[in-house]
């Protein structure tokens, strides 16, 4: 029993370093979610930036070098939040850019996080969608629509239990946002549709006015010298 002041001693040092930088991981993972979600919220307001998501990065790095020699807590769930934070920024700039995905190698996450992150990007899709919407954008949000479906696709295909990958939950929304944007957009492109062609037929009828001025009676065709029909084909 000499030894026991001894190892107790040995015990007491490394806990409390551990502790330690427990405490200093903690305070980077909440820098790495406020500076995401600041990425994120820039991205919707077409100012995107790759600041913020670089700073991301690197922030993530440093925080993987604090826990170089403790996987146990790389594995904490305020470290695997932070990186599905971080999952999410990175492949929300990369579809709005039209490039690849960035890899879960090469932001240094769990595939875990990186699929969950990956569930949390429809969402961020879908808002940037209304966005285009509101702008007239059809084609462009179409062309969004598309990488939502695809994503939503790729997640339907895990089928693990909650314990060892807590998918269910994203896939149940990803389900539901991508329902309600296929709804919203065959509605907008309806009324937009409808309002190309009574913007066609306003030019016609203004275009008609111009005619009228240089001539003293009217054009043949219909009562108002429009071809209406040509412009609901």
């Amino acid at each position: 029993m000499k030894n026991l002041e001894a190892i107790v001693k040995k015990i007491e040092k490394k806990l409390d370093e551990k502790d330690n930088l427990r405490e200093k991981a903690i305070k980077k993972c909440r820098e790495i979610i406020r500076v995401c979600r600041k990425a994120i919220v820039g991205m919707h307001g077409e100012k995107i930036s790759e600041k913020e998501i670089t700073q991301a990065c690197t922030l993530n790095k440093e925080l993987k070098n604090i826990l170089e020699d403790y996987p146990d807590l790389s594995m904490a769930g305020y470290v695997e939040h932070a990186s599905q934070e971080l999952v999410e920024g990175c492949c929300l700039l990369a579809i709005l850019q039209g490039e690849q995905l960035p890899t879960p190698e090469k932001l240094d996450v769990s595939y875990s996080s990186y699929l969950l992150g990956l569930g949390d990007v429809v969402g961020e899709l879908r808002r940037n969608i209304l966005d285009l919407i509101k702008m007239g954008e059809m084609e462009r949000a179409e062309e969004i629509f598309e990488k939502m479906e695809q994503i939503y696709s790729v997640l339907m295909r895990f089928d693990y239990p909650s314990g060892f990958v807590p998918i269910k939950k994203k896939q149940d929304v990803a389900r539901q946002l991508i329902e309600r944007t296929r709804g919203t957009l065959l509605l907008s492109g309806k009324n937009w549709s409808l309002e190309k062609k009574l913007d066609g037929l306003l030019v016609m009828i203004e275009e008609n006015k111009q005619k009228k001025k240089k001539q003293k009676t009217p054009s043949e065709g219909d009562d108002f010298g429009l071809d209406i029909d040509s412009v609901w084909k």
